[in-house]
């Protein structure tokens, strides 16, 4: 099958309505397109990809769509591909077509890279990140020699919640404690504590919620990533196991999480290993339903080994 590649400098509504009609399993790319017309949400630099055999005006039911974007510090695209909703369980030609699209978004990405000219945030060898790459996607990817590198984070469970279905825990505080949003030197905090790329100049950005010792000291902290998702929540050791995290986290879920207004879907990724987290998105509601990763996607050819003699 002959694949029709498009690339745009903004955010075709077509793909919009694909991608609302695919939901929850689209969830990651369509938040990340809606983000853009937060502030700081997009650059001039941003491009959407779309890959199919036909054009996406024709509202394609087999296609890849990615957003990309080399100037971000952290992660710098998502990707959906339809492959990824459950309908499409195995199929041998039908897999090969995705297996195409793939390797088409891949040259789409290298060429708009050649495009781009400027350094990566990752350098020798080039590589962007991928960030919460369903693993269907990143199985294919896997099959490119050389095209793949892998993040300590290892993998995710992609939890899905409700908004309206959030529980309501009230905003009482422990004596000594108050509500408050980060600042810059707070997430300077926020960014040693992930080993996902992000600088406190992102952060600053996302919709966020702390609570504070009234030295305004922040011991637990939550943001709304670029994907619409609920990210590095955190709670400082002393103050674990009073239910702060999850406080916060439904508190900055209904009142800050605009995205999620019109269909009302709320995603996280969390470790399997990571106990307490799953612990709190099951007490907000959610349920885990595919695996997801943090992957470096490797731009540059590998260099020809040297011939010793």
């Amino acid at each position: 099958m002959v694949n029709h590649t498009q690339s745009f400098d903004s955010v075709p509504q077509e793909l919009v309505e694909l991608l609302t009609a695919e939901l929850p399993y689209s969830l990651p790319l369509l938040r990340r397109l809606q983000f853009t017309k937060f502030p700081h949400g997009t650059s001039e630099h941003a491009r959407v990809i779309f890959i199919s055999a036909t054009d996406l005006s024709s509202k394609p039911d087999v296609y890849t769509a990615a957003y990309l974007d080399f100037s971000r510090s952290g992660t710098q695209m998502f990707v959906y591909s339809t492959l990824e909703h459950p309908r499409n369980g195995y199929d041998a030609s039908t897999d090969e077509v995705y297996k195409e699209q793939v390797a088409e978004l891949v040259g789409k990405v290298i060429s708009l890279r050649k495009e781009y000219g400027r350094e990566l945030l990752f350098t020798n060898p080039e590589r962007i990140l991928i960030g919460t790459l369903h693993s269907k996607i990143r199985s294919i990817l896997e099959t490119f020699e050389g095209r793949v590198e892998s993040r300590p984070s290892g993998l995710f469970d992609k939890w899905l919640m409700k908004k309206d279905e959030l529980p309501v825990l009230g905003d009482d505080l422990p004596p000594g404690m108050e509500w408050g949003s980060a600042s810059l030197d707070d997430c300077r905090i926020i960014c040693a504590r992930t080993d996902i790329p992000r600088t406190p100049e992102e952060l600053v950005h996302l919709p966020n919620l702390t609570i504070k010792l009234a030295d305004k000291t922040p011991i637990v902290w939550g943001l709304v990533g670029i994907d619409g998702s609920l990210i590095s929540i955190h709670c400082e050791e002393p103050y674990r196991r009073q239910g702060l995290a999850k406080k916060l986290a439904a508190k900055l879920l209904r009142e800050k999480n605009t995205l999620s207004a019109i269909d009302g879907l709320i995603a996280a990724d969390v470790s399997p290993t990571n106990t307490s987290s799953r612990a709190m998105c099951r007490a907000l509601g959610g349920k885990p339903d595919w695996t997801t990763s943090w992957i470096c996607l490797i731009l540059s050819e590998p260099e020809a080994p040297t011939n010793l003699e």
